[in-house]
């Protein structure tokens, strides 16, 4: 679901800062972690492994897809983009999440925020493009 988008322009009229924005139910997640097909087409490798590390805990898939699609809506270039495993959510030293997107988009910066509250998992996205 969708909750707003936001972007602001600079004296030129060029983007500067855009966001996007992904809610979330976590229980929708409860089957889907069970279906590789979904597994693998959402998710790659290495975020697999860390959704095992996490036990499959559903609160985890659902704040790695939420982030994903916050991203998506960030570039302002539609939900089909590109596929959902091209955008690799990763943890820092102190498990706060990032975004690794190789692509030649000029995005300058790139900040993600994934929170989670009861059977619900949301994600902020905000870039300067």
């Amino acid at each position: 679901m969708s909750i707003f988008y936001l972007i602001c322009y600079n004296l030129s009229g060029d983007i500067m800062i855009s966001c996007g924005i992904d809610l979330v139910k976590v229980d929708r997640f409860s089957n889907l972690k069970n279906d590789k097909n979904f597994m693998n087409k959402a998710f790659n490798e290495k975020e697999i492994e860390y959704i095992e590390f996490r036990n499959n805990n559903e609160s985890t898939i659902a704040g790695l897809f939420a982030a994903k699609e916050a991203f998506l809506k960030a570039l302002k270039k539609g939900i089909d983009y590109c596929p959902l495993k091209d955008i690799e959510i990763s943890h820092d030293h102190n498990n706060a999440p990032f975004i690794i997107f190789n692509n030649n988009l000029d995005i300058k910066n790139i900040s993600l925020s994934i929170s989670h509250d009861g059977n619900y998992a949301v994600a902020i996205v905000s870039m300067i493009i």
